[in-house]
């Protein structure tokens, strides 16, 4: 089995009800970089959307969060040893979370994942 990293590094979180900002560093060994791609790794987009809902299950109470129906759009891409801020905004009423990577000052992706009712 390969023993290298699959999640961010968790550095920082702030926020309170239903806003998180987490402080990520993207760690440089990460498995998902492995052929994606060996000239200039990149975080791929359906690496960032897991990484959304997991950390989102991990800081709201949000049962049926799924990748099943969402948004996205990437905007720069990811590389090995960024740090990111993940701004996620849980919107209980409309069962959506919206979320944002930034890299620095940088708008890496952003987009909405919306619960089942």
């Amino acid at each position: 089995m390969n023993d290298l990293p699959r999640l961010p590094d968790l550095l920082a979180v702030s926020g309170a009800d239903h806003q998180r900002l987490l402080t990520l560093r993207v760690p440089k060994n990460l498995f998902w970089f492995q052929g994606h791609f060996p000239e200039l790794p990149i975080l791929p987009g359906v690496v960032q959307i897991d990484w959304v809902i997991t950390m989102a299950r991990t800081q709201f109470t949000i049962p049926n969060l799924s990748c099943q129906n969402l948004q996205a759009k990437f905007h720069a891409a990811i590389q090995p040893g960024a740090m990111l801020t993940l701004s996620m905004n849980w919107d209980e009423e409309k069962q959506t979370l919206h979320f944002s990577y930034i890299n620095g000052t940088q708008l890496a992706s952003s987009g909405q994942v919306h619960g089942k009712s």
